[in-house]
């Protein structure tokens, strides 16, 4: 019951996120379909199996889908306990555009080439949400996850004016961090969590001079009287990532 209960909480908030109120109307923040896969290589295969097989996936997108989709290859790389060798993420610009993919490509053979280099424990439906993005994405780089919940007496109007300082402040010290919102939907128990933040850099190098301009400048103070008494943050794993293919995705 407490799944559902979650399921329920991570769709209120997702579609009041980033809201304003004007004539009783909500304004719904830019958001997109995401779906996880956490997959092991099969013995005998690497990475090199894999690119090779998302090379021959991609070739097809060109020719055949009729919606945007973006395919990413996430590798762990700051990590406690690896549950998986590697992650595909793909990104959609709507939950319809994401049903239709996955239809379009479920009619086809392209899952037996994939699932002959690697063995998928989950998959996973969220929603993404966007609330900072200056720089646009880059094709390779990395990310940084953790798990936020919501505070008792925390409300969404605050959580959103909250960002909106955050990402004046974050500007004025020139960070080039990409940060979204992925709220959990279906195909995975969410542990106490609203949503997952991921900030996204192009390089490790990248993410390393945004996080010494945000400490330089007093960013852990600034982040504790924004979100102190709203959100509850836990920092969780990185990974680099591989843009592999699809597009056109907003």
């Amino acid at each position: 019951m407490r799944y559902f209960n979650n399921l329920v909480t991570s769709l209120v908030i997702l579609f009041s996120a980033g809201s304003a109120v004007a004539d009783d109307h909500l304004q719904v923040p830019e958001y997109g379909g995401v779906e996880t896969f956490a997959c092991s290589f099969n013995e005998g295969k690497d990475m090199d199996d894999l690119l090779k097989v998302t090379k021959k996936w991609d070739k097809w997108f060109d020719k055949n889908s009729t919606v945007g989709y973006t395919g990413l290859v996430l590798t762990p790389y700051y990590y406690d306990a690896l549950e998986a060798d590697v992650y595909w993420v793909g990104f959609s610009s709507s939950l319809e555009d994401q049903a239709v993919a996955q239809t379009e490509f479920l009619a086809t053979d392209l899952s037996a080439d994939f699932y002959d280099v690697y063995t998928c424990e989950s998959h996973a439906q969220l929603a993404w949400v966007r609330i900072r993005d200056e720089v646009g994405p880059s094709a390779d780089g990395v990310v940084d996850f953790s798990a936020c919940a919501m505070l008792p007496g925390a409300t969404q109007q605050a959580l959103s004016t909250a960002d909106e300082k955050m990402n004046a402040f974050l500007t004025e010290i020139g960070s080039t961090a990409r940060i979204y919102r992925w709220y959990p939907m279906q195909g995975g128990e969410a542990n106490g969590a609203d949503f997952y933040q991921a900030g996204w850099s192009s390089s490790l190098q990248e993410k390393g001079a945004n996080a010494d301009k945000f400490v330089r400048a007093g960013g852990p103070l600034v982040q504790t009287s924004l979100y102190g008494e709203l959100l509850s943050c836990n920092n969780g794993p990185s990974a680099t990532y591989l843009e592999v293919g699809g597009g056109n995705v907003e």
